[in-house]
């Protein structure tokens, strides 16, 4: 009796094991600049060569939870970062982004 109980066990023991917990994890190629938070009508400098005006028109944005963000592509390594509104410098800031990872910058 005591060989059938256990039997018993271990098939729902097994049976259990096929509906296990499976996550998965995405991870984007290149690396990326996410604006967060004012960053609608400014200007975006990128090593003090790439311009791009930040507008409704000209930039896609998106919701990560409760913030809208706008992303841009960047080359894996070190850049410099510059945010203007109405010509005056309101981010300047040296980042390092590696590929796979996204680095944010809050627009104040």
């Amino acid at each position: 009796m005591r060989k059938l109980f256990l039997l018993i066990f271990l098939a729902f023991s097994l049976v259990g094991c096929g509906s296990s917990y499976k996550a998965s994890t995405q991870v984007a190629e290149g690396a990326f600049l996410q604006l967060s938070g004012d960053f609608w009508n400014t200007t975006l400098k990128i090593d003090g060569q790439t311009s791009m005006e930040i507008s409704e028109d000209s930039v896609e944005s998106f919701d990560i939870g409760d913030k809208e963000v706008v992303r841009f592509d960047l080359t894996p390594g070190t850049h410099l970062v510059e945010i203007l509104r109405g010509g005056k410098v309101v981010v300047k800031r040296k980042i390092y982004v590696s590929n796979g990872n996204v680095f944010e910058v809050n627009v104040r």
